[in-house]
């Protein structure tokens, strides 16, 4: 198996691994289709294919920062007649690798998870299940740190954030943390520094942050 970096848009591998993530995640927190080609043309944002000859097994899809030290796992997924036979935790780890080759290496790979929601006890057990997952594999959740996504077609969602320690000696502050979101927020959702859901995050920034 391997992971490919996708720049050929008119490739069959583009086509797969587009259609994989179209299938894969909720339609309200998929970017924009003219977003999506833009980023994808800035060279920063990446979309990797996990392919076994000309199949496409899984996707994702990577933002690395020029400045900050830190790289973003943005979206993630297995084709869905493949799930359950341990693929996730395999692309999971290629991306981990990945992330350490690159120069500059980047120090935490960072993403969002679903957050449950009150009443709703099968979400409960859904984010548990993910959390879990991703714990297994040596991510972290970020306990103390409130967070929603940015939805461009809805309002916006209650996420937690998870980290992957790149770097045995990296720290986490928490005006790491403010610059980081504010960068993705910025450069992936196309949000000035004035947006209210980023104040919002900046000023429910816990002093110290607390992983788990």
């Amino acid at each position: 198996m391997q992971l490919l970096r996708v720049t050929d848009w008119n490739s069959r591998l583009y086509a797969e691994a587009v259609a994989i993530l179209r299938e894969a995640i909720a339609r309200e927190t998929q970017l924009p289709a003219q977003r999506f080609s833009d980023l994808l043309s800035g060279g920063r944002y990446r979309l990797f294919a996990y392919a076994e000859g000309d199949a496409v097994w899984g996707v994702a899809l990577v933002y690395f920062s020029d400045e900050l030290r830190f790289a973003w796992l943005d979206y993630f997924a297995i084709r869905s007649d493949l799930r359950g036979r341990g693929l996730g935790s395999d692309l999971f780890r290629g991306i981990v690798q990945m992330a350490i080759e690159q120069k500059p290496q980047p120090h935490w790979l960072l993403f969002e998870v679903d957050d449950d929601y009150e009443g709703d006890l099968q979400r409960e057990s859904d984010c548990k299940r993910r959390v879990k997952f991703y714990r297994r594999l040596g991510a972290r959740l970020l306990e103390n740190v409130p967070y929603k996504f940015p939805s461009a077609a809805a309002e916006p969602i209650r996420m937690r954030l998870m980290a992957y320690q790149l770097r045995p000696d990296a720290t986490l502050a928490t005006n790491d943390l403010k610059c980081i979101v504010a960068e993705i927020f910025s450069n992936i959702h196309g949000r000035g520094s004035d947006d209210e859901l980023l104040r919002w995050f900046q000023q429910n920034l816990p002093d110290t942050v607390e992983m788990k």
